[in-house]
C-alpha cells in the first residue's frame, strides 16, 4: 500500500513557505506522494475556503520538483479541456524530466460550468477534448525520433522522458 497527501495549493495557507514545508515534511516522514489540485477561474460564489486564490498545479509541481528529491508529485486532477494540448504536453515533459520521472498525472474532463464559461470553452465538448488531449499527449511521449505533429506541423518533442502514469478521475 502507498500513502500520499495533498499539499494545499489554494487559499490563504497556500504560501511559498507552507507549500515547501508541507512537501518536505511529507517526504521526510516517508510518504510516497504529494498531490495538488486544479482550478483556474473560481467564481466568487464557489470560492469558500480559497477566496479565489489558486496556484497553477503544473507550476506548483515544477516548483516542488526542486524542493523535494524522492516523493512522487501528482496532480489530482488536471482539467484537460482548460489547457492547450501541446503546451500541456510540454509542461508534463518538463516536470517529468526535471523531477527525475516522479510525476503522477491525474486527469479529468472538469465539471464547473462557470470555469468553462470564463475560459470560453464549450462544457458539452469536454469529453471529446479530454480524449483528444490524452491521445495527443501519449503521441508526443511516444514520438518516434522525438518528432511529433500538431496541426499538420512536425516538431521536436524534447525533452522526451518516459510518459508519467495517467490516472483518470
Amino acid at each position: 500500500m502507498k500513502f500520499g497527501t495533498t499539499v494545499r495549493n489554494m487559499g490563504p495557507a497556500a504560501t511559498t513557505e507552507t507549500i515547501t514545508a508541507c512537501a518536505q515534511h511529507a517526504e521526510s516522514i516517508g510518504l510516497d506522494s504529494i498531490w495538488v489540485v486544479d482550478h483556474m477561474a473560481i467564481p466568487p460564489d464557489d470560492a469558500e475556503g480559497s477566496n479565489g486564490r489558486w496556484f497553477d498545479p503544473l507550476a506548483t509541481l515544477a516548483y516542488l520538483s526542486a524542493a523535494t528529491s524522492r516523493v512522487a508529485l501528482g496532480v489530482s486532477v488536471l482539467v484537460l479541456p482548460y489547457r492547450p494540448p501541446l503546451a500541456t504536453a510540454k509542461w508534463l515533459a518538463t516536470i517529468q524530466a526535471l523531477s527525475n520521472d516522479r510525476l503522477l498525472f491525474g486527469i479529468g474532463p472538469g465539471w464547473m460550468a462557470p470555469e468553462f464559461k470564463a475560459l470560453g470553452i464549450d462544457k458539452s465538448a469536454r469529453g471529446k477534448i479530454t480524449d483528444e488531449t490524452i491521445d495527443f499527449i501519449k503521441d508526443c511521449f511516444n514520438a518516434e525520433d522525438d518528432i511529433a505533429e500538431a496541426n499538420g506541423q512536425a516538431f521536436y518533442f524534447r525533452p522526451r522522458p518516459p510518459c508519467p502514469p495517467i490516472y483518470v478521475g
